[in-house]
């Protein structure tokens, strides 16, 4: 009774600590983000006012606001307002041409910023880009600090308190989640938010700590696809997950999931008259790069490659080489790994590949849970096999391993401070010549994106 007693009081004490570290992890990261001076507009640029257009008017059309009428100009799979391409004109409508999805999950904390004065739209109803910029700031910095707090109480199903925290720290920093996901509220912003929770609950289930809920995993699936197309990729593999593993989910998980993507047609022919907005058929373009180059790019390139901006990737992936016999996970690990590479490949294919005007990997954002995943079960493989004896050779190189992992977790936290921290960063887009009209830019090693800061 004594043992039992004991053990529920240690239970609390750590339950309490995790709570508090979880807190500590957001509280941090949140500051960090809101102080941090580069917020990136561009895409997401009047999804705020459709957060408003649906709270105030109940409307998925901006045609109340009073947003200058221009000559319609056809774009590669819209007609744009005149030069404003994220204003699709159908049927002399006016709707942002992005996924609905984002503007629809942020009405909420959009309201709220709206009673507390702030507004995408001015008095008399123009459009207010200050305003955009401070709710997607905002917004965007409260979803990846809970989004950081997340991983840490992932990790904890597996790793102890301290090492839970250096991971979630050091993917909140050290990834596009800081440089790219927080800045503004790109699609990849709500998308990760999500998944971060279908991770947690995939991990948790393989663990036998939680019962997977189809209806509410297919629910955070299906939102994923509604705020970014490219979500599909874990959807059909967590779909086959489902059917290979937990067979008797795939009714219910199944049936919530066509309910909600019937919802979404049902939403897309009343408006557009087809299926699905034009904006899910952007995938279908392929670019004139070859897909080997433009993956290389997407990896290694010195302005928008992978593994140049995070290069903390490369101890993640020793570790799951070296230390592949005493993985845990290892079917989410298989998954992740199949989910990751179709996602390069995907966005190799796109034209443009290298995504436009952005810091770094852009593209690769949606795939940041997926990383942390195989870095919780790369590093809980090492610390298995910390566990058996070793000798003095095998200690200095465990010694050299963590000295070369903490490295390039530095320099990988670097890199994505400077495009959170330093314009320049994000004027290298356009100056000294605009990407877009000269994409080889990318390629430059001597005036690459991250040292633009002294770059002059």
């Amino acid at each position: 009774m004594k043992s039992d007693i004991k053990a529920l009081v240690r239970g609390l004490r750590r339950s309490r600590l995790d709570v508090a570290l979880g807190a500590s992890v957001f509280l941090f990261v949140l500051i960090i983000f809101l102080i941090s001076r580069v917020h990136q507009l561009a895409d997401s640029n009047y999804s705020m006012l459709l957060s408003q257009s649906l709270i105030h008017h109940r409307s998925f059309t901006l045609d109340r606001y009073n947003i200058p009428r221009l000559l319609p100009t056809q774009q590669l799979f819209h007609v744009s307002n005149g030069s404003i391409y994220q204003l699709e004109l159908v049927d002399n409508h006016i709707y942002y041409f992005w996924p609905p999805g984002t503007s629809v999950l942020s009405v909420p904390l959009v309201a709220l910023m709206n009673a507390s004065g702030v507004s995408a739209a001015n008095a008399v109803g123009s459009y207010n880009p200050d305003g955009e910029v401070i709710i997607q700031a905002r917004l965007a910095a409260i979803l990846m600090a809970a989004l950081a707090s997340l991983f840490y109480f992932t990790s904890r199903l597996l790793l102890p308190p301290g090492w839970s925290l250096l991971l979630s720290l050091g993917t909140a920093l050290g990834t596009q989640i800081w440089s790219t996901a927080s800045r503004a509220l790109w699609s990849d912003t709500w998308g990760i938010f999500l998944l971060g929770f279908v991770v947690f609950s995939l991990v948790a289930q393989e663990l036998g700590i939680y019962r997977l809920r189809p209806a509410l995993l297919a629910t955070l699936l299906a939102w994923t696809y509604f705020v970014r197309p490219t979500f599909a990729l874990p959807i059909v593999a967590i779909t086959i997950y489902i059917v290979m593993y937990h067979r008797r989910l795939f009714i219910p998980y199944a049936t919530v999931g066509a309910a909600w993507f019937s919802a979404f047609a049902v939403y897309s022919w009343y408006h557009f008259s087809q299926v699905l907005p034009n904006y899910y058929f952007v995938y279908q373009h392929f670019g004139s790069t070859p897909v080997w180059l433009a993956l290389f790019g997407n990896l290694l390139s010195p302005s928008r490659g992978l593994l140049v901006f995070v290069p903390v990737l490369f101890f993640v992936s020793y570790l799951l080489l070296r230390y592949r016999a005493a993985l845990p996970l290892r079917r989410l690990v298989v998954f992740s790994l199949v989910i990751v590479s179709i996602h390069l490949i995907v966005v190799s294919s796109h034209s443009p590949w290298y995504g436009g005007h952005c810091y770094g990997p852009r593209y690769s954002t949606g795939i940041v849970p997926w990383f942390y995943l195989l870095a919780v079960s790369g590093l809980q493989a090492r610390r298995r096999s910390a566990n058996e004896q070793t000798s003095r050779w095998r200690s200095l190189r465990r010694q050299l391993e963590a000295s070369i992992g903490a490295l390039l977790l530095i320099l990988s936290v670097t890199i994505n401070a400077l495009g959170a921290t330093s314009h320049a960063t994000w004027l290298w887009n356009s100056r000294p010549v605009n990407v877009d009209q000269e994409p080889d830019r990318v390629w430059d090693w001597k005036h690459p994106q991250f040292l633009a800061t002294w770059d002059h």
